[in-house]
């Protein structure tokens, strides 16, 4: 297959991205979670982008790690550095970054700028599609 053809993160990235201060409680990143529906916040301080918090972060660091979710800081049990992907890479190469990786998020950038995420439900969201497509092609046949 043609690589014009294939799929670019920004074609399957999220364009909403949330954000947490480094500071906040670890608590407070998994209430928002919860509420908004999400699987992951970008960590910034005063400079920009530093880590990533996801659910499997805070079920690590609070269950296996003993962290306090009142008190401690999403720095604590954030990822880092932060994995992102420019947002013209193509669907491959997103798969392959995020495998290697073992990341079930992946920020979309342009520039220095986040601009999206990239999560495994999108992935499959994408899958689901191919799959209606090929099997529409069979049954037309």
């Amino acid at each position: 297959m043609s690589e014009e053809y294939l799929l670019k993160a920004y074609d399957i990235m999220t364009p909403e991205i949330r954000f947490i201060d480094k500071n906040s409680p670890i608590k407070e990143a998994a209430l928002r979670m919860i509420n908004e529906g999400i699987g992951a916040l970008i960590v910034v301080d005063q400079e920009g982008p530093i880590g990533i918090v996801t659910k499997r972060d805070i079920i690590w660091g609070v269950l296996f790690e003993k962290r306090d979710p009142e008190k401690e800081p999403v720095e604590k049990i954030m990822s880092t550095p932060l994995i992102m992907i420019d947002s013209s890479s193509d669907i491959v190469q997103i798969l392959d970054l995020m495998i290697r990786n073992n990341i079930s998020h992946l920020p979309v950038r342009e520039g220095d700028k986040v601009i999206g995420m990239i999560s495994d439900m999108d992935l499959l969201e994408v899958f689901r599609d191919v799959i209606e497509i090929v099997n529409a092609r069979r049954i037309k046949k």
